[in-house]
């Protein structure tokens, strides 16, 4: 029974150790702003040096990405209009669909689709999917680490 206990607290001790470390570094990590008048601005003299292959392309902020998006939740939401409202300011076409009647048909013609179950609830419906399905997709929640797991996807938690 005692090497039980002392193996539990030296476990304990252990996690406590990590869970400091992580802290620390977690803290430590996270970039601070600088204030608008302390930044440091690149001079025309030195982007003159730079080579064209160098150079990043930006999108003008009125100008709209060309692709067809769908988005897949729970209709008459805050978060699915959240979504839509987003995806229509930065997206030429934007078009939505109920998360509890998707299937991969509805795909057709989309360029990405968002596959989004508001909750948390480890419950929650999955899509209908079969594991021939190769779109450009994008999975919010829950059911997307299920979904990628049933599809055999190698996936992460973001």
């Amino acid at each position: 029974m005692t090497k039980y206990i002392i193996k539990n607290r030296i476990i304990l001790v252990m996690l406590t150790i990590w869970l400091v470390f992580t802290l620390t570094i977690f803290i430590s990590c996270k970039k601070k702003e600088q204030p608008e008048d302390t930044q440091q601005a690149v001079s025309t003299e030195e982007t003159k040096h730079i080579s064209a292959s160098d150079k990043i392309d930006k999108i003008d902020a009125s100008e709209k990405i060309d692709l067809r998006i769908l988005y897949a939740g729970l209709p008459n939401t805050e978060r699915a209009k959240d979504f839509v409202d987003f995806l229509t300011k930065h997206f030429k076409e934007v078009e939505t669909t109920d998360y509890n009647t998707f299937t991969e048909s509805k795909t057709a013609g989309f360029d990405v689709t968002i596959i989004d179950y508001d909750g948390q609830d480890t419950r929650a419906p999955l899509p209908s999917i079969s594991r021939e399905y190769s779109r450009a997709s994008i999975t919010v929640g829950s059911p997307g680490a299920k979904l990628g797991n049933r599809l055999s996807l190698k996936t992460g938690y973001l």
